[in-house]
């Protein structure tokens, strides 16, 4: 089970609670969220990965280097004894929650290092408890909460001190350590206490760059000796690596060079192994307390089964098959898909300019008015859109021309005048979209804007680029349509593909956020993933509309 699978696994069990709710709220009419505090440990479940070690070691590094990003602040000072929280947001901000009742402030990112340092805040004067930083990453849209703590051993006795207090709630303790001086003292008893509780630790030893081939295998052997030597030795695992050749590597977009620096193979691991620890705990648990629920409330043969054929997939054993390595990995920096479909945008625009000049003209121009009424006025869908944007004075200036020819050529079929064929006489005198010069505008816009796609996905897949523009299903045939070469195709079918996953399960998290009564822990993306997933589905509301025959 991958992390991607295990989400899915968390969704599936909100399903099924959804599926029972009606019953379980028919047992208890007073109890209309019968299932909250489930839904509740769904929607709150992450992976709390702490991040500790002497200062100086680079474990901000680390942590820029796992999301791809440098707006960590770095530096050879230590830290403040401010605990630092990076976790997933649409955009970039920084949180400062206090230890007094002062309400949260939000900062800029970049101006972190003003609260968190040492030498901005020295001993912490401001009394920051907490600094929330959200950034648009994979691995945290994935339910990853990195944790950088103040350095232990450090001169500042009350870091040490606020980092071994917030070890309890981590998940996983990696541990950096460094080749320049590898395993302090409190690092050794750092370990030494997580062995003895046979908790798993991953150790880094960072800074590989600075040494040779041969120094590296002497101080590895140095360090694994030292492990052995404690309790739980064998339950750390050691990772060489370069924090700051990953982040060169990831600024230039160099696979090779990510793969020397040591990250993936680390980032892989620790993925794996959360994983594997919540498939056996937290999953194993959400199960047996829904199935005891579920047998309870009585009538739910159909859902218990769809658990255990969830519970036997989740569980089933697999082969240890290797995991991919990226360029961008987990740290990719994400960007919400189906904003708008690039496409539906460029016509809307067009369309727009040309309906804000055609109002105004209908007024002003007496010729553009006679050409309104023989063309029978606009189409349905178009008059509505005249409708958004014009005011009752213009519509009353444009339209009565065209309302009075309508109303001639009834009264010509009423007095018999001309070959009267019944209704389609009638329906002969609304406008065809053919005559009708918003759609014939709309259309000129729509070819010109598929023609720009085109070469814009001809030019991505050329440059060998990951992202491709969103297109709405409604336009996703047309755009195929003029792609000649099958491997583009091939290349922009994925991408639509993966863009489609990312929306629907931004709709599962709301849901499952809000089944939960956890409405505070939506990100931005989440919160409008109704609209994009629409979207996606058939493209802008005020822009699509069936099309008749011309």
């Amino acid at each position: 089970m991958d992390i991607k699978e295990y989400e899915r696994a968390k969704f599936d069990l909100a399903d099924i609670l959804r599926s029972v709710s009606p019953a379980a709220r028919a047992t208890e009419p007073d109890n209309f969220f019968p299932f909250e505090d489930l839904f509740a440990r769904l929607a709150e479940d992450r992976f709390n990965i702490v991040i500790a070690g002497q200062f100086n070691r680079g474990k901000t590094s680390l942590m820029n280097a796992m999301l791809n990003t440098e707006r960590l602040p770095t530096g050879i000072v230590p830290l403040t004894s401010v605990i630092t929280t990076v976790q997933y947001g649409t955009d970039e901000r920084a949180i400062l929650e206090y230890e007094e009742r002062r309400l949260p402030s939000e900062i800029s990112v970049s101006s972190l290092a003003q609260y968190i340092t040492q030498s901005r805040n020295p001993g912490n004067i401001q009394r920051i408890r907490l600094a929330r930083v959200e950034l648009p990453a994979e691995l945290l849209r994935r339910g990853f909460h990195l944790v950088d703590t103040p350095g232990l051993g450090s001169a500042i006795l009350e870091n040490t001190r606020t980092t071994e207090h917030f070890l309890p709630e981590a998940d996983a303790l990696v541990l950096v350590t460094s080749y320049d001086s590898p395993l302090s003292g409190d690092e050794i008893r750092l370990l030494s206490d997580w062995g003895l509780k046979r908790r798993r630790v991953f150790l880094v030893v960072n800074k590989e760059d600075l040494v040779g081939a041969d120094e590296r295998r002497e101080v590895l052997e140095h360090v694994r000796g030292q492990i052995d030597r404690g309790p739980g030795g064998r339950r750390t695992e050691i990772f060489s690596l370069s924090a700051r050749d990953a982040m060169k590597a990831n600024a230039s977009g160099n696979r090779d060079e990510l793969v020397r620096s040591g990250l993936p193979r680390f980032v892989e691991r620790l993925t794996a192994f959360l994983v594997e620890e919540k498939q056996s705990e937290f999953l194993r648990q959400m199960c047996q307390r829904i199935e005891e629920r579920l047998s309870r409330l009585g009538g739910t043969g159909d859902e218990l089964r769809r658990l255990a054929a969830l519970r036997a997939q989740a569980f089933a054993p697999r082969a240890d098959d290797p995991m991919p390595v990226s360029a961008g990995g987990a740290g990719a920096k994400v960007v919400p898909r189906f904003a708008v479909c690039q496409i539906c945008h460029r016509v809307e625009r067009d369309v727009h300019a040309f309906l804000r000049k055609y109002q105004y003209e209908i007024i002003i121009n007496r010729k553009t008015r006679e050409e309104l009424a023989e063309a029978g006025g606009l189409c349905s869908f178009h008059t509505w859109q005249y409708a958004c944007i014009a005011s009752p004075h213009g519509t009353c200036v444009g339209f009565p021309g065209t309302i009075d020819r309508l109303a001639r050529l009834l009264g010509k079929l009423a007095a018999g005048g001309g070959e009267f064929a019944g209704a389609n006489s009638v329906t002969a005198l609304h406008p065809a979209q053919a005559r009708c010069i918003f759609c014939r505008t709309h259309a000129a816009a729509e070819g010109r804007a598929l023609a720009k796609i085109v070469r814009l996905i001809a030019e991505a897949a050329e440059n060998g680029a990951e992202l491709f523009p969103d297109i709405c299903l409604a336009h996703l045939p047309l755009v195929v349509g003029e792609i000649p070469d099958r491997r583009i195709v091939q290349k922009l079918l994925a991408a639509e593909a993966e863009s489609l996953g990312m929306v629907a399960d931004d709709m599962r998290r709301y849901a499952l956020k809000r089944d939960g009564t956890r409405s505070a822990l939506t990100t931005r993306d989440e919160a409008n993933a109704h609209l994009r997933g629409l979207i996606a589905l058939a493209g802008h509301a005020d822009l699509n509309f069936p099309r008749g025959p011309e």
